[in-house]
């Protein structure tokens, strides 16, 4: 299944939200570079301003890519490491038993305080 935006999104990660340990989860197979990161984006938004604290996001290993390497599985943590640096503590790729990575285990940046309020 993959998350998207907007309530429906909410509502997967939340049903995922036990699935996967107590943390949010954003699958990302079958969507495009493009599409990809900017449901990172909103995920990681949404994820924040609901209060988690930590997410992990599904990206693949890529196996039916060619070359057999995923785009997203390059894309992705280098996304949260550059452009979405403002909303990431820490990124830590998840290895299965082989060494390969297919998810991210994403820690958030502290949100900034409303200095009004």
């Amino acid at each position: 299944m993959t998350v998207r935006s907007g309530p429906f999104a909410r509502l997967v990660a939340r049903l995922l939200h036990g699935a996967a340990g107590g943390v949010p989860v954003l699958d990302l197979h079958g969507l495009g570079v493009r599409d990809a990161v900017a449901a990172t984006e909103r995920f990681l938004r949404e994820c924040a301003a609901d209060g988690a604290r930590e997410v992990r996001i599904v990206y693949g290993k890529g196996r039916g890519s060619p070359g057999g390497r995923g785009v997203l599985r390059e894309v992705i943590p280098r996304w949260l490491a550059h452009e979405g640096a403002a909303l990431v503590a820490s990124a830590v790729p998840e290895p299965d038993a082989s060494g390969a990575d297919g998810a991210i285990r994403v820690r958030l940046a502290p949100r900034a305080t409303d200095p009004a309020g």
